[in-house]
């Protein structure tokens, strides 16, 4: 306790220290740069860098030496043809295309904004909206993720003319320091979507340069302790949708098949995971949730974060705090539905097949939850509590959950707000099947023999060992900056704190202080310096 009092106000001090211009925190203006052009499409060879990065919709990307969004002659542009088809590619109906710099990688942290020309074919596909669907755009980033900066919905009116799309940059996004190339994106696989051949052009696709010479404000550091477990947080920038889940292997750690399914099975099945710590009532909406996925239709294999939208066959346990303080949990199913989740949220005969089943209330998110299967259709769903409910399965449903089975568990923000926030969870057990699995998740790492990240963003989830003590967290981008340590601050006193695997959390930098990286048993400071 003391040495985590001694800490904490040491992050106060930092601040008036950085005000006097003291504590090894250089505040340097922020350097002004030229805008760059990241494609003009003045030649083919320009158009041949975007290319083809995911969906089944059929992709074709041209050189148009008839179309220059300035009219200017021997110019061109990107033309796009994209065919869509929601009946056979459900919900993978989308495109996904990138374009590459012509340097290896950049900081995007220097730039105001993106801009780029677009014009869409008034021939395309509309939705049931009457748009021509929702494009979004950000950045491919040095190790293959995305950094996306927004989207919108191409009005009807927008057809046939050029219109410059520009979106500022916020410099907090993660991933930004190292950027490859530009990506856009359109996904049309709900009721509704888009069937039909689209047409567009990319033009004058180019990063605005920062002219503001303002000096930066120095990154403000924080100190929490830190609890042992599996931490899964929201990490990933602007997508309120991400999943950051781990999920069951095949195999046991011999090698042989694990069998972890209830259908079959006379005695009760139960799987439970245990939250710690969770958001507060502030952040309401916040979800974690237990999959039991089978591996039977899988599109895209156990890996994939969205299992629980593209698998036909999915059983959805629920968890959301609520505005005030309480958690609702629910228990859900979906049968021969890849590609959507509408019959999840159905509860309602005469709307079709009905997903939901039930629900229970408990005072606060923290806790045991569990469901638990006897035979082959009765349920029982229990919360931290006590509290339970008895639940009936459709044995037709119930029998399609067969072996191969996946459990995951993971968390999904629901909205742009909760982006940042995380949940601790310390136990998944598996029990009352042929391979029981228990982890209470001590020791020093993600035990890879019981699981696999399926995450959005990999670095969200974080293993916090057994001699972690500290949280230390900072604003992104916080670039060139270092964490330093000393048992006490002073001319020569400041040391590296040799703290690995800092990943960025929402807007900030976070990174796990162990108890062999604290500067003395007693008192210790740390600070972030920038040479």
């Amino acid at each position: 306790m003391k040495l985590r009092t001694h800490m904490n106000a040491f992050c106060g001090a930092v601040a008036a220290l950085w005000a006097l211009g003291l504590g090894g925190v250089a505040v340097t203006p922020v350097q002004a740069v030229d805008d760059y052009d990241a494609a003009t499409f003045d030649s083919p060879d320009q158009a041949s860098k975007w290319v083809r990065w995911w969906g089944s919709a059929g992709q074709v990307y041209d050189f148009d030496d008839a179309m220059d969004a300035g009219g200017v002659a021997g110019s061109g542009s990107l033309k796009a043809t994209i065919d869509f088809d929601l009946a056979a590619f459900a919900g993978d109906n989308q495109f996904a295309v990138h374009g590459d710099f012509a340097d290896a990688t950049l900081d995007g942290t220097k730039y105001a904004a993106l801009s780029f020309m677009l014009r869409w074919g008034s021939a395309s596909p509309k939705t049931a909206a009457g748009d021509y669907g929702y494009l979004e755009y950000g950045f491919r980033n040095s190790d293959w993720s995305q950094t996306w900066l927004g989207g919108a919905a191409i009005a009807a009116d927008a057809a046939d003319k050029w219109v410059e799309i520009r979106v500022p940059i916020t410099p907090a996004l993660a991933k930004l320091e190292s950027i490859s190339g530009v990506v856009l994106k359109l996904w049309s696989g709900a009721a509704g979507g888009l069937s039909g051949s689209t047409v567009f052009w990319v033009d004058r696709v180019k990063l605005i340069g920062n002219t503001n010479n303002a000096p930066a404000p120095a990154p403000s550091i924080q100190l929490s302790s830190a609890t042992p477990g599996l931490r899964l947080a929201a990490s990933a920038s602007g997508q309120a949708n991400q999943r950051q889940n781990i999920r069951t292997l095949a195999t046991d750690a011999a090698g042989d098949p694990r069998s972890m399914g209830w259908f079959g099975r006379a005695g009760p099945a139960t799987y439970s995971f245990r939250v710690q710590e969770y958001p507060d009532a502030a952040h309401s909406g916040f979800q974690t949730h237990l999959l039991l996925v089978p591996e039977a239709g899988m599109p895209y294999g156990p890996g994939d974060s969205a299992i629980d939208w593209n698998a036909p066959q999915v059983v959805f346990v629920q968890v959301v705090n609520n505005a005030d303080g309480s958690a609702t949990g629910r228990f859900m199913y979906k049968t021969n539905l890849a590609g959507g989740n509408s019959m999840l949220w159905n509860a309602d005969p005469a709307k079709g097949p009905v997903g939901s089943l039930g629900s229970i209330t408990e005072p606060s998110p923290v806790g045991l939850w569990s469901v638990s299967f006897q035979g082959t259709s009765n349920v029982t769903l229990t919360g931290p509590s006590g509290v339970s409910t008895n639940l009936v399965m459709p044995a037709a449903a119930a029998a399609l959950f067969t072996e191969p089975l996946y459990a995951y568990v993971g968390i999904q923000p629901n909205t742009e707000a909760n982006i940042g926030q995380a949940a601790l969870i310390s136990e998944i057990s598996i029990t009352g099947v042929a391979t029981p699995l228990i982890d209470y998740f001590q020791g020093d790492s993600l035990n890879l023999a019981n699981w696999q990240v399926a995450a959005v963003d990999a670095p969200g989830v974080t293993f916090v060992p057994l001699s972690a003590k500290y949280w230390l967290s900072w604003d992104a981008p916080a670039t060139g900056f270092t964490v330093q340590s000393a048992q006490q601050p002073g001319p020569g006193a400041w040391v590296d704190a040799g703290l690995s695997n800092v990943v960025q959390i929402g807007s900030r930098k976070t990174v796990v202080v162990p108890s062999a990286n604290l500067p003395s048993t007693g008192v210790g400071f740390f600070k972030l310096a920038k040479p």
